[in-house]
């Protein structure tokens, strides 16, 4: 019996198993709260709000609560590399490079091959806060934690130019010695200025305003999202069934390393 076969794959059967059952019950979880949450208008979030501070009890105001609006920020934003006018935008700089490698064969023969590969040199996301407004009523967004749906923006390569100084973000970038840099690829995910927004969390008065942050109860959705209710519910269905999926396939292979390897 190899004991490190035997340990190793049930390590990946117990990965399987929890990703199987227990992970997948929580997104199931999520998918139910998200399939039993009707959206609430915004204005009668901040109408709720105001009659319970007329009592007395405005600054103790928590509830989940899942709601609707457009996508706003204070002043003007555009995403960095496309222009685009925007309420949020996450800009990342890929470097693309290639290297040569050696080995040495069975034969002791060196073989050589040129592989390419990627690395992020720069990322940034939007210095400006982010609210979902309905008219004019809005709410700010507190992003800690949240899980956020953006779309995806324009895309383009740059050819390296060694004689080029490049900056990203206001720090100049060093080209590493040993590899070629073939260039440089501009990712933008962005949220339109104006787009519909899906919104679930913890809406709670904070800062003399009402805002929309993580959940203090424990699994409950935190969700910021450019796609629909109906979208949002069935992309946590489908992860739930991937999860299930994969749990399975990782026990199957976990068993199989503790039988058959000897």
């Amino acid at each position: 019996m190899n004991v490190f076969a035997l340990g190793a794959g049930g390590l990946i059967a117990a990965a399987g198993a929890y990703l199987a059952f227990v992970q997948k019950k929580k997104t199931e979880g999520r998918v139910t709260d998200l399939k039993f949450m009707k959206p609430t208008p915004l204005p009668e979030l901040v109408s709720t709000w105001q009659n319970l501070s007329a009592e007395g009890f405005g600054d103790s105001y928590r509830d989940v609560v899942a709601t609707t609006g457009a996508a706003s920020t204070d002043g003007e934003l555009k995403a960095p590399y496309s222009g685009t006018s925007c309420a949020y935008f996450e800009a990342t700089v890929l470097r693309e490079y290639e290297k040569e490698e050696t080995s040495t064969d069975k034969d002791g023969k060196i073989q050589r091959k040129t592989t390419r590969g990627s690395e992020t040199v720069s990322s940034q996301k939007s210095p400006s806060p982010l609210y979902v407004s309905e008219g004019d009523v809005r709410i700010g967004l507190d992003l800690d934690g949240v899980s956020l749906h953006l779309k995806d923006g324009p895309e383009k390569f740059e050819p390296y130019e060694s004689t080029k100084t490049y900056t990203f973000f206001g720090v100049r970038f060093s080209a590493p010695s040993g590899v070629r840099t073939l260039g440089f690829k501009y990712r933008e995910k962005i949220i339109p200025l104006g787009h519909p927004l899906y919104v679930t969390g913890e809406v709670r008065h904070s800062g003399g305003a009402l805002r929309i942050g993580k959940p203090g109860e424990k699994g409950r959705p935190f969700i910021i999202s450019v796609k629909s209710a109906e979208e949002v519910a069935a992309g946590e269905a489908g992860k739930a069934r991937m999860q299930l999926y994969l749990g399975i396939a990782l026990m199957v292979i976990g068993a199989a390393i503790a039988i058959f390897v000897k």
